[in-house]
């Protein structure tokens, strides 16, 4: 998954899936890896569980600042949120790992995960942030309760209990009446429409293909299944949702994936690893006409931009923003990260970092950036409206 992450041999997560599939399940519904829901109930609420604080809404503004941010283990410093809220965004979106309460996947109490979210909570950074712009979350997989976890996970209807309370979230709420987080809105006045669509890239997600040459390279924990694999991440319910999204009208669309979407190089967790439902994916885009289109994830412990141009119907690029005290261990005087890929836009960005997405509505450009300590600009990649539409 990350660069500086302990994995599994491909033995023992063969031995966890065997756990994963044969625990007696507290799931929301009786589900299929590839998101079949049969008989949804609504999300029962954790009374005296940790909370956020409330954030404000978003009020149909028109935004011109997105901040994007991910890993933050809440046992070591989150100072970097306040750099956060300094840069003034209009809405920040947490893009999964905003805890790291993986640690008991076992126990269908998940305590573990109910630590962190506690933890959290009592954050003055991360309360300050929350509670002065408006924020949404989606998890990654120290969220979800399982390292590199999918959809065979068995206790993920308790963490989706979790996210709900911890991010207060209503009962009207898609997340409080189905399997997953995945949910869209929109936001902004006619010519200046903000589509968010945070999917879900855990709940669905059929099993990794475990590497056959561990830390070759390429193939450090995974390799991609077959180009004509059925494997998903989304699940078939997600897939229309997406569909449906695609179709609705907007200026610009941010589609939040906790795992990397575009890169092509390395062998930890990305949609690469699903290249069937990667190319799903980006045709689902041509098809729907959608226009606006940009990528961003979180995960890797490093900051990169990456642009696909083949296959897809125009450029589609992805901002990965990681992490907020979660970095990259750099040679002595550098900042950069080269790891082999044929699709990442300059060099990633080692240190611990968060994401912005500055829109100009009035020129119809939008910059990429990625922000280090004291909200400086490390790297940045400017986009025109115009490039991205079929």
């Amino acid at each position: 998954m990350k660069l500086t992450y302990s994995h599994a041999s491909a033995k023992s997560m063969l031995n966890r899936r065997a756990f994963l599939t044969s625990a007696a399940t507290t799931a929301l519904v009786t589900t299929s890896l590839m998101g079949c829901a049969l008989s949804p109930t609504t999300l029962p609420r954790l009374p005296g569980f940790p909370r956020a604080p409330e954030s404000p809404s978003l009020a149909n503004r028109t935004l011109s600042r997105i901040a994007l941010t991910s890993c933050s283990d809440p046992t070591m410093d989150l100072s970097l949120f306040a750099d956060v809220k300094a840069a003034k965004p209009d809405l920040v979106v947490m893009m999964g790992d905003n805890v790291y309460g993986s640690g008991s996947p076992t126990n269908p109490d998940l305590p573990s995960l109910k630590e962190a979210y506690g933890k959290l909570a009592a954050s003055k950074p991360f309360r300050s942030l929350v509670a002065s712009t408006p924020t949404e979350a989606v998890w990654d997989d120290h969220d979800y309760g399982i390292n590199d976890g999918g959809g065979d996970f068995a206790y993920k209807q308790r963490a989706q209990s979790m996210f709900a309370s911890f991010w207060n979230v209503p009962a009207n709420s898609p997340i409080r009446q189905r399997p997953g987080i995945y949910r869209a809105f929109r936001t902004g006045q006619s010519g200046q429409v903000l589509q968010v669509i945070l999917l879900d890239t855990r709940y669905f997600r059929d099993p990794l293909l475990p590497t056959d040459e561990r830390n070759a390279p390429g193939k450090e924990r995974y390799i991609p299944h077959s180009p004509s694999s059925n494997a998903d991440v989304l699940g078939a319910a997600q897939w229309a949702f997406l569909e449906e999204e695609l179709k609705k009208p907007a200026d610009l669309r941010l589609i939040i994936s906790s795992i990397q979407v575009i890169a092509d190089g390395h062998g930890w967790e990305r949609w690469g690893n699903f290249p069937r439902a990667q190319q799903r994916l980006f045709d689902l885009i041509a098809q729907t006409k959608a226009q606006g289109v940009v990528f961003a994830s979180g995960d890797r412990h490093y900051g990169s931009i990456h642009q696909q141009t083949i296959g897809v119907a125009y450029p589609l690029t992805d901002l990965t923003a990681s992490g907020i005290n979660k970095g990259y261990r750099t040679a002595p005087g550098t900042d950069w990260v080269r790891e082999p890929d044929t699709n990442r836009i300059g060099d990633g960005y080692g240190p611990i970092n968060f994401g912005l997405i500055d829109v100009d509505w009035a020129t119809r450009t939008l910059d990429l950036k990625l922000a280090g300590v004291g909200g400086t600009v490390t790297r940045a990649h400017r986009l025109a409206f115009s490039d991205l539409q079929p």
